[in-house]
């Protein structure tokens, strides 16, 4: 299994969209960050708004990232090694060898969220590093719901828990992801198909929200003012679509 995971991290980085994508995102965190140090409030939506300080800088950076990485670099990459491989013939070569296809699936899903989770890392820390620069430090800080206030380490926690969220929510994506790849035959119908999911869960019911705005599920369940259910919904997604995109990639011949 870890030589699978090697072999496929090695592929993915030879790749020009992995180290082009994290080129790419890096300098739009920059540039958010530089955005963010212009302004004096941190908008949670169209109405509630807080100070910006050192203590939340790191959170309102991942609100204004989040979009382009669940909508743009994390469907690409994904796309890429799940279903780009297949049609580059890269896939055919590797499965000349007697290895496990559902192993190989693993690999491919653990690598994956490996990258992802180097981007929201890249996020937090840089997000981190620019708010105690630049911004003031407070005692107190208040997040969307006005009744709680939170220490400097109360916000670096609350800070902390919502990357995890936004991470599980990545997770989640990339299990769908999986799925979309195996069912739809090129990439660019996979990147529609994935927009589709994402935008038609929320005409099924606004309980699949979380899929394209993450970040306004996160602030409204950690300020206890959610009214849908979440986590199971959001490990619903992500278990049943490995599992079920795990069991095709076993049954199904055009990836053998």
């Amino acid at each position: 299994m870890i030589q699978l995971m090697q072999s496929d991290w090695q592929r993915m980085w030879k790749r020009k969209k992995t180290m082009v994508s994290l080129l790419i995102f890096v300098g739009i965190v920059l540039l958010d960050c530089l955005f963010l140090m212009m302004q004096n409030l941190g908008a949670f939506d169209n109405v509630s708004t807080v100070p910006l300080t050192a203590q939340n800088f790191s959170l309102f950076l991942l609100k204004e990232v989040s979009f382009f990485l669940v909508l743009i670099i994390g469907p690409i990459l994904m796309i890429d090694s799940f279903n780009g491989e297949y049609h580059g013939g890269q896939l055919r070569l590797v499965l000349i060898r007697p290895i496990s296809v559902m192993r190989l699936f693993a690999a491919k899903w653990i690598n994956l969220a490996i990258i992802m989770g180097m981007f929201v890392l890249v996020t937090f820390t840089v997000g981190e590093i620019f708010g105690h620069l630049f911004k003031p430090s407070v005692d107190s800080v208040v997040f969307l719901n006005p009744d709680r206030s939170y220490s400097s380490a109360g916000a670096f926690m609350y800070c902390l828990e919502s990357y995890g969220l936004f991470m599980l929510i990545v997770l989640a994506q990339l299990s769908l992801t999986g799925l979309i790849c195996t069912v739809l035959p090129s990439p660019i119908i996979c990147y529609l198909g994935w927009v589709g999911v994402a935008v038609g869960s929320m005409y099924v019911s606004n309980t699949f929200s979380f899929l394209l705005f993450g970040m306004s599920t996160i602030f409204q369940w950690m300020a206890g003012s959610y009214s849908h259910a979440f986590i199971m919904p959001l490990f619903g997604c992500m278990i049943l679509g490995l599992a079920v995109t795990m069991f095709w990639w076993n049954r199904r011949n055009w990836v053998k």
